[in-house]
């Protein structure tokens, strides 16, 4: 695993570019502890920090071709690349190491821009052609590895990175936000790919590959997630799931340095763990987070776990002052992020780094399977239909009057989401359940200068960009939605997550789950092979029957939820009002600080829980006095809108 990073100049000067090339690499010595390299000439410059994981010797970037006629700088891993190797041998290429590296230059000298349908794994990378004078930037199928870059204004360099506060160092980038961005922001807690905060960087999509040559950006579409595969038969869907999800667990495990398993208790990440024991001769590292709070805790599940399938478990305890990393977390994303999970996360990767540099997780898992509550929201919301308004407005209402009901569980919002938004359209439903600020309470909390520059992309950014990914899609209900996750909050909230929080400790994050072979064996099931009555991930649950203690195979999904909106009301009273204060909302520019106290009492006094509005702004205005670029103000915003 490494940080990349280069400078596209193109001006036959690589000279002036040196220093911040080295800006950017010594930003991200975090990504890639163990080693340095750099490569400039006329056109381009290249770098990276490298974490050692595959040919510990050998394996140092930037990796060449014999002549030097083809560079790259490589971050993530090539899953089988071994039997890569084997036919690129065949076809007469010599290897001088045994790194996936290496690999990946001997598959462009073959294939040239047709690589990528050899291609398996989890990577961004960096690609220089000098016979062709061609940059070649990519990024893997499902968004796993990062990559931003920049749209740069006439006579700039082209430059890109792994991660966006580095990038920003780059001279000529203004550090102008998008607004369009920020709309985003406070309606999901995270920005949708290609955008990122700043206009003038972007997010390479995944599947995409990028030519920077003669002067001109373009990208190409190299792959997309299949919709028309007819389902299987249950029992051979089934046992090509089982089959194609051991084949990578067993790929995944391929390393040269010690490798563990992220283990919350819940069916996907114990499933994982199940089959790695099937692959080491030793017994499996396994680490997870708890939380004093019993309605959050999974602790117990996942130390139930560890003793069925003998594993040496660590856990750390998540308290409240872990939210005072905060600022140090943001920077590490370089743009507003609100998941709160991403404190666990970071708490959980520090724990796991003291014992090993590789730790596979279950992540994907939900969004292939059919895990999340929204799908089975999805289906019920057709019987809904039959239920009287009446009875639903009731109930709201007494949801909305007095505290928060403990009946109801950790969650009650899911509930009051889920009956507003049961007789609207998908879009609409879906909606329901995504969003953090809807458009009534947006109109109120922005301000004028916020508005006026969302101009014509005030009627909602956030949905026409689910429209675009919906229109893709013809397919039942719940496939629909499972697309649209897959595109969407998986890439770029819950990989960002993962991907941010594991390198902030150098410790490299695997997901079997998201290998080619899983997903296409996924997608080869059923609807109610996924999700069936109140029951998600039926086909999982199947196959790990008798494998796993039944009362891992009944819980419910409970995500990796925060205990927030008690933090709130009790321990970290006091920072949150320290944090929101009228100064700091201010100087933001995009809401109004009446509108934000006024939530904040609400919440103080029990009577609505704006838990998640309140995280999603603690977030921002975290990240906007600790994590942008420094040389912009809330004025200099104004201006530019």
């Amino acid at each position: 695993m490494c940080g990349i990073c280069g400078i596209y100049h193109d001006d036959q000067r690589p000279g002036p570019w040196a220093p911040f090339l080295r800006a950017m690499a010594d930003a991200m010595r975090h990504r890639g502890p163990d080693e340095e390299g750099f490569f400039q000439e006329p056109d381009i410059s290249i770098g990276m920090r490298r974490l050692s994981v595959i040919d510990l010797e050998t394996g140092a970037q930037p990796m060449s071709n014999e002549d030097g006629s083809v560079q790259v700088v490589f971050n993530g891993e090539i899953y089988r690349f071994e039997s890569l190797r084997r036919k690129l041998q065949s076809l007469g290429h010599a290897f001088r190491t045994t790194s996936d590296t290496e690999v990946l230059v001997r598959l462009y000298e073959q294939y040239g821009l047709s690589l990528f349908q050899y291609l398996d794994g989890m990577f961004a990378f960096a690609l220089w052609d000098r016979r062709r004078k061609r940059l070649l930037l990519a990024r893997d199928r499902f968004g796993i590895k990062p990559l931003f870059y920049t749209r740069p204004a006439p006579g700039q360099p082209f430059a890109f990175c792994s991660e966006l506060q580095p990038l920003m160092k780059m001279p000529g980038l203004s550090g102008d936000l998008d607004p369009v961005a920020a709309d985003q922001y406070f309606t999901l807690g995270y920005i949708l790919h290609p955008r990122s905060i700043y206009r003038e960087v972007r997010k390479l999509a995944p599947g995409t590959f990028l030519l920077a040559e003669e002067g001109r950006v373009s990208e190409r579409k190299y792959w997309d997630l299949p919709l028309l595969l007819a389902p299987l038969e249950e029992t051979e869907a089934l046992e090509r799931f089982d089959d194609a999800l051991k084949r990578s667990v067993q790929a995944m495990m391929r390393s040269d340095v010690s490798l563990g398993a992220f283990l919350s208790g819940g069916l996907d990440s114990s499933t994982v763990v199940y089959h790695m024991r099937h692959y080491s001769p030793h017994r499996i590292r396994t680490f997870s987070v708890a939380f004093a709070e019993k309605a959050y805790n999974e602790g117990g599940h996942a130390r139930l776990i560890a003793r069925h399938l003998g594993t040496e478990h660590e856990e750390i305890l998540a308290r409240p002052d872990d939210i005072r990393n905060l600022p140090q977390l943001a920077r590490h994303f370089g743009e507003p992020f609100a998941d709160a999970s991403q404190v666990p996360t970071y708490l959980l990767s520090r724990l796991a780094r003291q014992k090993v540099t590789v730790a596979l997780s279950g992540d994907g898992g939900d969004e292939i399977l059919g895990g999340y509550e929204t799908y089975v929201a999805s289906l019920l919301a057709g019987w809904m239909r039959f239920v009287p308004e009446s009875i639903r407005r009731g109930i709201l209402l007494l949801m909305e009057q007095g505290p928060f009901p403990q009946a109801l569980g950790p969650h009650p919002y899911q509930l009051k989401k889920f009956l507003r938004g049961c007789r609207l359209p998908m879009l609409e439903q879906y909606a329901a359940w995504r969003v953090i600020f809807n458009s009534t309470q947006k109109a109120e909390l922005y301000t004028p200068a916020f508005l006026e520059s969302l101009g014509a992309a005030r009627n909602e950014p956030v949905f026409s960009a689910w429209r675009e990914w919906l229109q893709r899609v013809e397919s039942e209900p719940l496939t629909a939605v499972q697309y649209l996750d897959f595109k969407t909050y998986l890439i770029d909230n819950n990989l960002t997550k993962v991907d941010r929080m594991s390198m902030a400790h150098s410790l490299e994050v695997r997901v079997p789950y998201l290998d080619l072979g899983v997903v296409n064996a996924a997608l080869r099931l059923s609807p109610s092979a996924r999700v069936r009555g109140l029951t998600t991930k039926v086909a999982l649950r199947k196959l790990m029957r008798g494998r796993l203690p039944d009362e891992i195979l009944r819980l419910p999904k409970r995500g990796f939820d925060v205990p927030i909106s008690s933090w709130f009301k009790g321990p970290l009273r006091d920072h949150l009002r320290e944090q929101l204060t009228r100064d700091r909302l201010e100087r933001t520019g995009f809401v109004r600080p009446e509108v934000v106290l006024g939530m904040l009492q609400e919440h103080e006094r029990g009577r609505i829980n704006y838990s998640r509005q309140l995280w999603n702004l603690l977030c921002f205005v975290t990240w906007f006095e600790s994590g942008r670029k420094v040389d912009k103000t809330a004025e200099a915003f104004a201006c530019c809108v």
